[in-house]
């Protein structure tokens, strides 16, 4: 039987997918972190679901896993912003409802502007790092 052979392609996504999903991660450790909360996986866990839930949902559509806006940041800067202005008020949502508060009243202002510019932040750095190492390859 043959080896099967991975697609540069694919494997691309497969480390985007991974390192978006640790930079979330990240962004919760830190954030519970700075807030003196427990750091047990289960509680992390359920502090992470609705903002990876918003972001794998909608940056897809963005075209966020694809070579041609992963590797150019012109192409990603607008597209990493918007798709996450999305995906993080749907995540703010989720979250919300996760805590049995209603909406919109249950969302927090300044936590709302505080996640969502770290976590941005986060995303930002993790996908221009990846950038700029793939393009030095």
């Amino acid at each position: 039987m043959k080896d099967a052979i991975i697609e540069p392609q694919s494997n691309n996504k497969f480390i985007l997918i991974a390192g978006d999903f640790i930079v979330l991660l990240l962004f919760v450790l830190v954030g519970r972190g700075s807030h003196s909360m427990s750091a047990d996986i289960p509680a992390i866990m359920m502090t992470a679901a609705p903002f990876l839930f918003g972001w794998f949902v909608i940056t897809p559509w963005f075209g966020l896993f694809n070579a041609d806006v992963s590797l150019n940041w012109r192409a990603l800067l607008p597209r990493l912003i918007i798709g996450w202005a999305i995906g993080g008020a749907l995540a703010l949502v989720l979250r919300t409802l996760l805590l049995g508060r209603p909406v919109p009243a249950g969302i927090i202002p300044s936590f709302a502007v505080a996640a969502m510019g770290f976590s941005t932040l986060f995303m930002l750095i993790w996908r221009l790092g990846y950038l700029w190492w793939m393009r030095r390859s």
